[in-house]
C-alpha cells in the first residue's frame, strides 16, 4: 500500500494538468470572492455578517440557488487520476509497477480525497481573506455558521471528487467521465426533479423522490440558514445536512464500490 501511495503521489505531480487545475481553482476563487466581497460591501448591513461570509466563500452556493463552482473543478482531479491512465495507456505501466490492484485503487481514492479536502479548505480560506479586505467581519470568521459551511463544502467536494474518480474508472474514458461529472448534477438531476414536481402537482408524492437525488441532497451539507428560509418560502422541504450528507455518501459509496469491483475483474 505504501508503494502504491508513493507511486500515485509522484504520478499526480508529474503531469501538468495538476498545476493548471490548482492555479485555475485558486485563481478563480480569489477573483470571484474579491468581486463578491466588493459587491456585498455596499449592502453588508442588510445581512448577518456570518451569513454574508458564508455566501462569499461559496460564491453564493450556500443559498442553494447555484452550484458549488469550485467543487466541479476539483472533481476533475478525481476524473484525471484514472482518465489520464486510460487515455494514454499508462494503466499498464501502473499495474506493472504496482501489481496489487486493490492498493492501486485505494491509493487513488485516498490521494483524491486528500487533495479535494485541502483544496476545498484552501478555497474557503481565500474567501475569508477576501471578506476581511472589504467587510466588517468581526466575530463572523469564528462563528459556527461559517465553519459549518466550510466543513460541509469540504465533505461535499471530497465525495464529488470520489464520484469523478469512480465515473472515470467505470467508463475508462476521460472525456466521458468529465461529461458525466458536469451533466449528471447540473442537467440530469434538474430534469428529473422538474418531472417529479410536475407529476406531484396532481396530488402524488413523487416530489418526495426529488429529495434523494444525490448531488442535490449532498448540497444540503453546506446550505446556510438563508437557504432554509428560502426553501420554506418556496414550499420545498429538502433533506437536512445530515440526511442529505448520508444520501450523497451512500450514492458515492455505491459508485466507488462498483468501480472497484470492475477494476478488479477487467483487463488493463
Amino acid at each position: 500500500m505504501t508503494a502504491a501511495l508513493r507511486y500515485e503521489w509522484r504520478r499526480l505531480w508529474s503531469i501538468r494538468s495538476t498545476y493548471w487545475l490548482i492555479g485555475i481553482t485558486f485563481g478563480l476563487q480569489l477573483a470571484g470572492t474579491l468581486l463578491a466581497a466588493m459587491g456585498t460591501s455596499a449592502v453588508e448591513n442588510v445581512f448577518d455578517a456570518a451569513e454574508t461570509v458564508s455566501q462569499i466563500i461559496t460564491l453564493g452556493a450556500a443559498t442553494g440557488l447555484s452550484p458549488l463552482f469550485t467543487a466541479y473543478i476539483i472533481a476533475m482531479f478525481g476524473v484525471f487520476c484514472f482518465g489520464h491512465e486510460y487515455r494514454y495507456g499508462m494503466i499498464r505501466a501502473t499495474l506493472t509497477a504496482v501489481p496489487d490492484r486493490r492498493a492501486v485503487f485505494a491509493a487513488k481514492a485516498l490521494i483524491t480525497a486528500l487533495l479535494a479536502a485541502v483544496m476545498s479548505v484552501g478555497c474557503s480560506l481565500i474567501g475569508m481573506f477576501s471578506s476581511l479586505l472589504f467587510l466588517d467581519t468581526r466575530g463572523a470568521l469564528s462563528s459556527d455558521t461559517v465553519w459549518y459551511v466550510v466543513l460541509g463544502a469540504a465533505l461535499f467536494t471530497v465525495l464529488f471528487g470520489l464520484c469523478g474518480m469512480a465515473f472515470a474508472a467505470l467508463v475508462r474514458n476521460q472525456t466521458g467521465a468529465l461529461a458525466m461529472v458536469l451533466l449528471v448534477p447540473l442537467v440530469a438531476e434538474n430534469i428529473i426533479a422538474l418531472i417529479l414536481r410536475i407529476v406531484s402537482q396532481d396530488g402524488g408524492d413523487a416530489v418526495e423522490l426529488a429529495k434523494v437525488l444525490p448531488f442535490d441532497a449532498g448540497a444540503q451539507m453546506y446550505a446556510s440558514s438563508f437557504a432554509d428560509e428560502l426553501n420554506r418560502f418556496l414550499g420545498y422541504d429538502p433533506l437536512g445536512a445530515v440526511g442529505g450528507g448520508l444520501v450523497f455518501t451512500a450514492f458515492t459509496a455505491l459508485l466507488v464500490a462498483g468501480a472497484f469491483a470492475l477494476f478488479l475483474t477487467r483487463d488493463a
